[in-house]
């Protein structure tokens, strides 16, 4: 047996020793019987492929998770932006519970003809009467006082102000950054100032606080920034309803639904409707320096009081205004949908229950902005967040029933009285608060 195995060794390996005196070394070589040596060059390819193959298994497995990533982390901006919703829903109710009411849509100081500085034109949104309820004193502090600036650009403050906004690293830093310009008021000591509730919001570019805007108004999936001296942004705009005609005016009218109104203080007692079923407010999508729908506003569509459809008609196959739309801007021409978070004029803040979420907005006139079908839209895939008057937040998709959009909105002077159906299905009657639906 013991031969056997050594007979059976000795033809799987032959070693064979080779005594050679090379520079004084002994080398010995170790030859496998059946199997060939690989010359170095076989042997790299081989190392070669290998890492080759281990690179390609990498880059696949990175191709599989980023996506997963990236969802993650839209989630966690979605339940962030969810958050400033409810934070925002508890300002308003919190100024209710304060004031008996909810702030108009669009009001404030004035108006002053002739001067933008001696007032705000009554111009300024719902947003900025609930900053005191967002826990940020100092800002309110800053908008509700008068703002002293001195005779040069670069911001002063009183010795009031220091207290609330000086003794606050963040809007310290902030403001001093921030552009402004001599008041057009003069106190007894020879001091500049801008009145208490600053002057008209499209003034921003001489007055920091409407600048500075407010990082709960922002929702993260939203990745436009302030243009250098423009307002600050925002992507939650007021519940208009779901009129058209007259929609955002200084007047009374039928068509005004909604929970919001310029120059009109709402009470929740008005929303016989159920506060769990009326909506209060609802994402916008900034404007990104295209012509996207979502972010901007198709101007002089007219007809959209009786066919609020030809909106839609504005936008191509891609999503974008067909060529020829003029486009509603800023006064400065560097913002729209949300381009001005203390501006009340329902094309930068306010929204309408017409159109489904992420669809086109259109005015009426190119030379006005306070009529038209204007969109929730959002940077989410999908839909958009809406508040509820109950303080509720959801998620509205954009498949949400319109009813017919051919159909004429309640307006003065068609035959529909004010408490009727939204003739624009769920959405619809989510935007009215007192239509019996």
């Amino acid at each position: 047996m013991r031969q056997r195995d050594r007979t059976r060794h000795s033809f799987l390996l032959n070693a064979r020793a080779r005594a050679s005196k090379t520079a004084g070394t002994l080398t010995m070589e170790i030859h496998l019987t059946g199997h060939r040596r690989l010359p170095p060059c076989s042997r790299s390819g081989r190392t070669l492929l290998a890492v080759v193959v281990c690179v390609i298994c990498l880059l696949i497995v990175l191709a599989l998770f980023f996506p997963a990533l990236e969802a993650t982390r839209e989630t966690a901006r979605r339940m962030s932006c969810s958050n400033n919703f409810k934070q925002i829903g508890l300002g308003f109710h919190n100024y209710h519970a304060a004031y008996s009411q909810l702030p108009p849509g669009c009001g404030g100081t004035g108006p002053t003809p002739g001067d933008d500085d001696l007032s705000n034109q009554q111009r300024l949104s719902a947003l900025v009467p609930i900053v005191p309820f967002l826990e940020a004193s100092p800002m309110w502090q800053s908008i509700s006082n008068p703002y002293e600036t001195g005779d040069e650009p670069t911001p002063e403050f009183s010795e009031h102000d220091q207290k609330f906004i000086k003794g606050d690293a963040y809007y310290r830093d902030r403001f001093d950054e921030l552009s402004t310009a001599p008041g057009p008021l003069t106190s007894e000591d020879g001091t500049r100032y801008f009145p208490a509730m600053g002057p008209a919001p499209w003034r921003a570019s001489v007055y920091p606080p409407w600048q500075e805007g407010m990082r709960t108004y922002r929702c993260p999936s939203d990745p436009s920034e302030r243009p250098t001296k423009h307002a600050g942004l925002t992507n939650y705009a007021c519940s208009y309803g779901d009129g058209v005609d007259t929609i955002g005016e200084r007047v009374e009218s039928i068509s005004q639904r909604g929970v919001f109104a310029n120059g009109r203080a709402r009470c929740f007692d008005d929303i016989t409707d159920g506060m769990a079923n009326t909506l209060m407010m609802a994402e916008v999508a900034t404007f990104q320096g295209t012509r996207s729908a979502t972010g901007s506003i198709a101007a002089n569509i007219a007809g959209l009081q009786e066919d609020p459809w030809q909106c839609l008609a504005t936008v191509d196959q891609q999503g974008n205004y067909r060529s020829g739309i003029t486009l509603r801007m800023t006064p400065d021409g560097k913002a729209s949908r949300g381009g001005n978070w203390a501006d009340g004029a329902i094309c930068w803040t306010g929204i309408t229950t017409v159109l489904p979420p992420n669809s086109p907005s259109c005015d009426t006139s190119i030379d006005s902005r306070l009529e038209g079908v204007f969109s929730a839209a959002s940077r989410h895939a999908g839909g958009c967040h809406v508040l509820m008057a109950d303080g509720a937040v959801k998620f509205i998709t954009d498949s949400v029933d319109t009813g017919d959009l051919t159909q004429p909105s309640v307006y003065p002077d068609s035959l529909s009285p004010a408490a009727i159906d939204s003739p624009y299905g769920v959405w619809g009657a989510l935007g009215s608060i007192q239509g019996k639906e």
